[in-house]
Order: structure tokens, then C-alpha cells, then sequence
């Protein structure tokens, strides 16, 4: 495992210096930063430093909590604390940023790291939880690979109230499976007249017809759906070539296939974490297949589609 400090794209995660105390007590001194963690706002320089101080001479790699500091810009805006088990293989995972750095996919980016660094030293599970109304930190686990193991229901008498906690967890056979995989593109062409062009994608250019609909009695599309007066798969080799009859102005689309609908929800889940624009989240559409439409900067249309689930 490297030593620290590491980089990210675009932080530097390393140990926590003295001069970390004003950045420190600043971001934690928010009462919106504070409103759901276990310390109360403001906290004070004399604490901050305190804190700072017990950050600095800890040992990564030994039982109890660790905290990283995380740097953005020559700016400390945040910190991950993780909490090794005595056997070792074990963990429990914590972060906070200050506001004016969330939303923008540093708590993210920190916190992945830092499960890299966790996991190469031989940590078998992950846990972590939040107040059930921290929303953002529970989508944050979520995007992460983290699965839902728990709701406990005023569990915890916090800053004078009963909370609920939203217990999570992540294995390390988990963290290491195949990202959702995204297997062919079949670009859709939106052409003026269908059958010129399967007289010149069939006719010369040797593509063979998969299917079609043209007949209105034959789509599939529901009340709601764009009017497609014809659409057509056609391919050769390993190339499939959507075909679909549409009049006037129109964008580009894309059929990006991935193997299942459990990976079409993870990509959902990994794309609206990274702020993309979700046209349309997954659903099943009237011709069968499970998809979402992504929306890129020029308005190019990707649906992303499997299978639906059984």
C-alpha cells in the first residue's frame, strides 16, 4: 500500500498538520455540516486543535479510528475517519465535507480512495451508517457498491431527539466484481425514408434485415411514445445499425446494451451520482426491454437497455 499522501483526480488524501486546526474547526463549526454527525456546532479552536493533534499521531493501519484529511486546492475541505477492528478485517467508515465543497462529487471521490487503501490491506467488510434523514450520505453509499442491511427506528437520542439509522455494508468480493458492462452500441439513424434506406443498406451495402415494424398494427409502442412511422435493425459482421423514420429536426441516438437490469440500475445510480442528465430513469417499455435515456451536451439520446428482470 502506497504511503500517504495519495492523489485522486482531483484531491490529495493524506495525514492530518498542524495547520489543518482553522480549516478544521471551520467546516465543523456549520451547523448544516453538524446537523447530523455526533458533535455539536460550533466546535472550538481549543477542541479543533485537540482533535487535530490526536489525527496527526495516529497510526493508519491499526485498530481504532483513523482519520484522513482531504485536500482540494491547497484547501483542506473534509476528512474520511475509518475505524479498523481489532482482527483486522473489519472496518466502519465515516466522512464529512464542508458545504461549500458538496455537490460536486468530492465526498465520492474521497471516500473511494480511501476503500482502496482499505480493502488492499486486507479488509474483508465495510460498514457504515447514517441519520435516516441524510439522504445525500445515503445515495453517497449507495453509488459506492454499499447495500442496505438495515433500518433501525429511533435508535439513537441525538442532539435532543430519537433518530432513525440506516445501516450499510460492502464486501470485498462485492467491491471486486465486474463493473456493470456495457457490451454493444447500436446507433440509431434517424432517417426521411425507411425503405430507401434498407434499399441502400440491404441492397448495397450487403447489411442483412433483422427485423422491422412498419405497419402501425406491429409497433409496440405505447400512447406516450414518440410516433415512429417505422423502425428497422439491420446488420453485418458484428455491426447492428438501427433505422428509424422520423420527419423533421432530430438528434442523434445511441442503444448502449449492457447484460442485465440489475446493471442498468447500478449505471443509474453511478451516472446520477456524477450529476448526468437522466432523461428518463428505467422502466420497462411497451416493446419489453428495461431502459433509461441519457441526454449528453449536444441532446444525443443514449438508451441504455437490457433484458427486464424475472
Amino acid at each position: 500500500m502506497r504511503e500517504l499522501p495519495v492523489s485522486t483526480e482531483r484531491l490529495i488524501v493524506r495525514r492530518f498538520a498542524a495547520g489543518d486546526v482553522a480549516a478544521f474547526a471551520a467546516y465543523r463549526s456549520d451547523p448544516e455540516v453538524a446537523r447530523y454527525q455526533g458533535w455539536d456546532a460550533p466546535v472550538p479552536e481549543a477542541a479543533a486543535r485537540r482533535l487535530v493533534t490526536e489525527f496527526a499521531a495516529a497510526e493508519e493501519g491499526t485498530p481504532g479510528w483513523f482519520q484522513y484529511a482531504v485536500e482540494c486546492a491547497g484547501v483542506l475541505i473534509g476528512d474520511v475517519g475509518v475505524c479498523l477492528d481489532r482482527n483486522r478485517m473489519q472496518a466502519e467508515v465515516g466522512f464529512t465535507i464542508a458545504r461549500a465543497h458538496q455537490g460536486k462529487g468530492y465526498a465520492t471521490e474521497a471516500v473511494r480512495c480511501v476503500l482502496d487503501r482499505v480493502f488492499a490491506a486486507g479488509v474483508r467488510r465495510v460498514s457504515a451508517e447514517c441519520d435516516a434523514r441524510n439522504t445525500a450520505s445515503a445515495r453517497l453509499l449507495e453509488r459506492l457498491g454499499f447495500g442496505a442491511e438495515g433500518h433501525r427506528r429511533r435508535h439513537t437520542w441525538l442532539k435532543g431527539e430519537w433518530t432513525d439509522d440506516l445501516l450499510f455494508g460492502l464486501l470485498a468480493e462485492r467491491r471486486r466484481a465486474s463493473p456493470p458492462a456495457i457490451f454493444a452500441c447500436r446507433p440509431n439513424l434517424l432517417v426521411g425514408d425507411l425503405g430507401a434506406s434498407l434499399d441502400f443498406y440491404a441492397g448495397a451495402l450487403g447489411f442483412r434485415i433483422g427485423w422491422r415494424w412498419s405497419d402501425p398494427r406491429a409497433r409496440f409502442l405505447a400512447d406516450d411514445e414518440p410516433h415512429e412511422p417505422g423502425t428497422a435493425l439491420v446488420g453485418r459482421d458484428n455491426v447492428q445499425i438501427m433505422l428509424t423514420q422520423v420527419t423533421g429536426v432530430h438528434g442523434t441516438r445511441l442503444h448502449l446494451d449492457v447484460p442485465s437490469a440489475a446493471q442498468v440500475d447500478e449505471l443509474f445510480r453511478e451516472w446520477t451520482g456524477r450529476g448526468v442528465d437522466i432523461a428518463e430513469p428505467p422502466f420497462v417499455r411497451p416493446w419489453g426491454m428495461y431502459e433509461m435515456r441519457v441526454l449528453d451536451p449536444d441532446r444525443t439520446v443514449l438508451r441504455v437497455s437490457s433484458p427486464p428482470a424475472h
